[in-house]
C-alpha cells in the first residue's frame, strides 16, 4: 500500500497515510537524499509545531525567510511514477531562479515548495504542468517565512482534498481559486443542495450558458471582458448571460456571490447534481 493513497475518498484515511509518511525515508531535497528525520521535521512544521527558522533551514538546507508556495503533485495510476518524476523536473525548470524542496509523500504523491525573494508567479508552473497528462497538481497561496511554508502547504493539501472529495478530474487547482468552494463543499450532499437551491434549472442547463454567466461574474459584470475571455462575440455572451439568469433560481442581481459560488462548484465537479441526496 502506498504511503499516500490518493484514490482514497476518506480524509481520515488520508490522515493515517500522512502519519505513515513519517516512516518513509524518501525525501528529496534539491535532488539529493535526506533521512527520515527530515521528513519528520517537515511534518512537524506542517502541523504547526513551534520551530526555530534557523533549525529548519539547517536541517532541510532550504531557506525559510523568503516567500514560499507549496504544491502537491500526484498521480492516480501508481504505474505512472515516471510521469510524476518528469513533472517535478518540469516544475523545477519552470521555477528557474527559485529554490525547491521536494518531499516524497508516498508512492503516488510529492510535496514541493518553491521559494524566492518575491511572491512567485505560478503561470509558468501551470504551463509546464499542461504537458503532464497523467499528473495532477494542487497549489497553495503564497506565504512568507516558516508560517508561509506551513500555510501554503496546508492550502495545497486542502485543494487536493477538494478535488478528490468532489470526484473532479481537474488537473491544476490553485487554492486561491477554490477557497470558498472548499468551505462550501466539506459535505458533498450539502454542496449539492446549495447548488440546486441556488441555480435551480440552470444547474442542468447547457454548459455554455453556465460558463458565460460565471465568466461574466468573474469579470466584474463586464460583458466585453467576458466575451474576450470566452473567445465569443459580445452579443452572444449577452444573450447567454441573460438566459442563464432567467433560469437561475437566485438571480445575479439578488446574490451574485452565491450564484458565482454555485457555478464554481459545478465547474469543478459537474456531476455533483447527479449525486443522490443523502
Amino acid at each position: 500500500m502506498g504511503v499516500l493513497d490518493v484514490s482514497a475518498q476518506s480524509l481520515v484515511q488520508y490522515a493515517l497515510d500522512s502519519v505513515l509518511a513519517l516512516r518513509e525515508a524518501g525525501l528529496a531535497a534539491a535532488m539529493g537524499n535526506a533521512d527520515a528525520e527530515a521528513i519528520a521535521l517537515i511534518q512537524l512544521i506542517a502541523s504547526g509545531a513551534p520551530m526555530a527558522e534557523d533549525l529548519a533551514e539547517g536541517r532541510l538546507h532550504y531557506r525559510m525567510a523568503r516567500w514560499h508556495v507549496g504544491l502537491v503533485l500526484w498521480i492516480d495510476d501508481p504505474l505512472q511514477v515516471d510521469a510524476l518524476d518528469e513533472a517535478i523536473a518540469a516544475v523545477r525548470s519552470a521555477a528557474a531562479g527559485r529554490s525547491a524542496l521536494v518531499a516524497r509523500a508516498g508512492a503516488t504523491s510529492r510535496w514541493i515548495w518553491l521559494s524566492g525573494s518575491g511572491i512567485p508567479d505560478l503561470h509558468h508552473v501551470e504551463k509546464a504542468m499542461a504537458t503532464a497528462d497523467e499528473v495532477r497538481a494542487a497549489v497553495g497561496k503564497p506565504g512568507r517565512g516558516l508560517e508561509g511554508f506551513r500555510s501554503s502547504h496546508q492550502d495545497a493539501l486542502a485543494a487536493q482534498a477538494l478535488v478528490i472529495r468532489l470526484g473532479s478530474d481537474r488537473r491544476f487547482t490553485a487554492y486561491a481559486d477554490v477557497e470558498l468552494i472548499d468551505a462550501l463543499t466539506k459535505d458533498r450532499a450539502g454542496a449539492r443542495r446549495f447548488v440546486i437551491g441556488t441555480l435551480g434549472p440552470l444547474a442542468e442547463a447547457d454548459i455554455p450558458l453556465r460558463r458565460a454567466l460565471l465568466t461574466y461574474l468573474q469579470c466584474g459584470f463586464n460583458t466585453t471582458r467576458a466575451a474576450a475571455n470566452l473567445y465569443a462575440h459580445r452579443n452572444t455572451v449577452e444573450r447567454r448571460v441573460s438566459r442563464a439568469n432567467e433560469l437561475s433560481a437566485v438571480k445575479v442581481e439578488d446574490n451574485p456571490t452565491h450564484v458565482a459560488a454555485a457555478l464554481l462548484v459545478l465547474d469543478i465537479a459537474p456531476d455533483i447534481i447527479a449525486t443522490s441526496p443523502s
